[in-house]
């Protein structure tokens, strides 16, 4: 008798078990999931990339600046080095103190522009990035997802959930 209601007792809870497991598997499979790659979507789309243009003329610009300051830098240096011996004391220490100020003003312009540079990187990314968040949002809501996740955050993702390209396409369309 004990037998039967210890067998009993196993098979309840066994159909029990897998009456729970059938029904989280069931409402898994009705779970619709995505996944978006935040860094592709946004720099995929025009205004990124148009901004990014914007940015590296930018940095070719100041870069043609700081060169052309490093070039009267290493010309002062040589003036100083070839001549320091037939220049007066007084006339090589002007020389040396207008070198140091050369040096100090790249050393500044060199930061300013980083700086700047970062900045309108920051402005560039935090303008797209502001629209990204409620158009995934919405793009979730409209198309039925339980679930949208950023890419990285997952450890696999299935190429045929990614709905980045999609995501790009609707940022495109706003401004």
């Amino acid at each position: 008798m004990l037998k039967k209601t210890l067998l009993t007792a196993c098979a309840l809870a066994c159909t029990m078990t897998v009456t729970a497991w059938t029904a989280s598997l069931v409402q898994a499979a009705e779970m619709k999931m995505g996944s978006v790659d935040l860094k592709a979507a946004i720099e995929n789309t025009k205004r990124y990339q148009n901004g990014f243009a914007r940015l590296q003329k930018f940095k070719q610009q100041k870069g043609a600046e700081l060169a052309s300051l490093s070039k009267l830098i290493n010309q002062a240096e040589s003036d100083i080095m070839g001549q320091s011996m037939a220049m007066s004391p007084e006339r090589l220490n002007k020389k040396q103190a207008e070198l140091k100020e050369l040096r100090k003003d790249f050393t500044r312009k060199q930061q300013d522009a980083q700086e700047e540079l970062l900045s309108k990187k920051n402005a560039l990314d935090e303008a797209i990035l502001m629209n990204f968040y409620a158009i995934v949002k919405q793009y979730g809501k409209d198309n039925h997802y339980d679930y949208l996740m950023q890419k990285s955050a997952a450890f696999y993702s299935d190429p045929k959930y990614d709905v980045t390209s999609k995501i790009t396409e609707i940022l495109d369309k706003t401004k």
